[in-house]
């Protein structure tokens, strides 16, 4: 469940690229300022097709955000997807789709908490558990496509990201 308060971000995953798995392989993928209708922003730069993976535990109440931007040589359609996966389930949790033509950043916003804290169960317990965070890009195979995730980061609320810091110091 999202606790009102003002968001804090836990997780940088531009600082935390080193960490995610690349796919189909690590040249496929930048990490640099990248500057769209005059805001910048620290981004991952990814080619279409494209997926990043990070196996990580979530906050109590998370969620993730970031900016995203596409570009390319002509006007193309890139599609962004972010999911969540354990060793049985891939699941979709947002898909947009961006047209290169936009020049500026479009937001992208997805609740997490379902993947953190305890629930009324003794079997699923989701704070215990390493999740996959997936960022995907697909544009039907064009290597001029690139996706770029500007600032993309887990964020929570001030009192459960104390709590998640404390635990992974």
């Amino acid at each position: 469940m999202k606790t009102p308060g003002t968001a804090v971000d836990v997780v940088d995953l531009v600082r935390r690229f080193g960490e995610a798995e690349k796919r189909p392989s690590p040249s496929t993928f930048d990490v640099a300022e990248y500057t769209a209708a005059g805001v910048g922003r620290p981004s991952i730069v990814a080619t279409a097709p494209s997926r990043l993976t990070w196996t990580l535990t979530m906050p109590v109440g998370g969620s993730f955000h970031a900016q995203v931007h596409a570009i390319a040589a002509e006007s193309r359609d890139v599609g962004l997807r972010v999911g969540v996966a354990d060793n049985r389930v891939y699941e979709i949790l947002a898909h947009v789709w961006l047209s290169s033509s936009n020049p500026g950043w479009t937001p992208i916003a997805v609740d997490l908490s379902r993947y953190a804290g305890r629930k009324w169960s003794l079997f699923y317990r989701p704070d215990a558990h390493r999740w996959r965070l997936v960022l995907s890009v697909d544009a039907a195979d064009r290597p001029d496509v690139r996706a770029i995730w500007g600032s993309p980061a887990i964020a929570t609320d001030t009192a459960h990201a104390r709590a998640f810091i404390a635990g992974h110091r």
